[in-house]
């Protein structure tokens, strides 16, 4: 995933009915995969090493600066349905005229609960709570350039996948789509301190979301007619990614954004590579064409006795 994801606690999620998990994102033989601008809805023993970006920054009519990332994801079961997980990166700011800004970005981590399976209908859905730590990636005027937030935020999430195995129609079968919700709240919110309008160290409350659309070639030949073609094309998924992130108030840290990030990825048993191109759907979410790239690896097929299986054998 392309966003930071936080660590905290899960109040309330011991009430909700556990439920069979499945490994690789599967509800009954639909796979979601794992996509790269928003969390999937699975719960698992994975790694993406790394997720490589590329993104021109926002511009009023002048010189494009352009952002380049390199990321980590590492992603653990506690339990069968329960789990962490812990981001980070190194970032690249090229701006004309000026030197290369660069450092690490804010450490995050997450903790996600999956409550629901149904196999029949191929739903999924998981509740996470993310967190955000401030101060842990780069200091001082790299730092602030970059836009490490000063202040801590905690996100509870909601995620969820379906996929169209219900439909009359044979090919539209292959179809799934997964989404999330969250809303950032801040550990020390945005004011405005003085008469000239500046604001102190805080941050802005946000609501994000967004939703992928997904096409399995695995779900085609497997579910619905085998069309002889070759393997390696029964294991692409294409796929567009949509996201959407706002302020809820004012005073506020930027404005409405909204990205668009259609792209292919391939599965295989024990890792997927996945290559999306970034469309920002508004001037405020940057002024040209990017490019995401990750390779992700399946631990639980790459060592199912040791770091592919959950800490605990109890089922929370």
């Amino acid at each position: 995933m392309y966003r930071p994801i936080l660590l905290a606690t899960l109040g309330g999620a011991s009430l909700l009915a556990s439920q069979p998990a499945f490994a690789h994102g599967f509800a009954g033989p639909h796979m979601f995969v794992s996509t790269l601008i928003l969390d999937d809805p699975n719960v698992a023993d994975e790694a993406s090493l790394p997720t490589l970006s590329y993104q021109p920054q926002p511009s009023d009519g002048g010189m494009v600066s352009n952002l380049y990332a390199a990321g980590f994801e590492f992603d653990k079961r506690i339990t069968e349905n329960f789990g962490f997980a812990i981001n980070g990166g190194y970032q690249w700011l090229t701006q004309p005229g000026n030197k290369t800004a660069n450092g690490w970005e804010n450490l995050s981590g997450t903790l996600k609960y999956k409550p629901y399976v149904n196999a029949e209908h191929e739903f999924m859905m998981s509740v996470g709570v993310v967190r955000n730590f401030a101060r842990t990636g780069a200091t001082g005027e790299n730092g602030a350039t970059l836009g490490n937030d000063d202040s801590s935020s905690t996100a509870p999430t909601y995620y969820f996948g379906k996929g169209f195995g219900d439909l009359p129609i044979g090919w539209a079968r292959a179809f799934a789509i997964t989404g999330e919700l969250s809303y950032q709240i801040a550990d020390k919110n945005l004011k405005v301190i003085d008469a000239a309008g500046d604001l102190n160290n805080g941050t802005s409350n946000r609501w994000t979301g967004g939703l992928s659309l997904q096409y399995s070639m695995r779900y085609l030949a497997g579910q619905v007619k085998d069309y002889g073609l070759p393997e390696f094309v029964n294991q692409l998924t294409p796929l567009v990614e949509f996201q959407w992130s706002s302020p809820t108030g004012r005073p506020s840290q930027g404005s409405t954004t909204y990205l668009i990030a259609p792209g292919i990825n391939y599965t295989a048993t024990t890792y997927a590579v996945t290559v999306e191109a970034l469309i920002p759907g508004n001037k405020a979410t940057g002024s040209h064409l990017g490019v995401i790239a990750q390779f992700h690896l399946y631990f639980d097929d790459l060592f199912p006795n040791s770091l592919g299986k959950p800490i605990s054998e109890w089922r929370l």
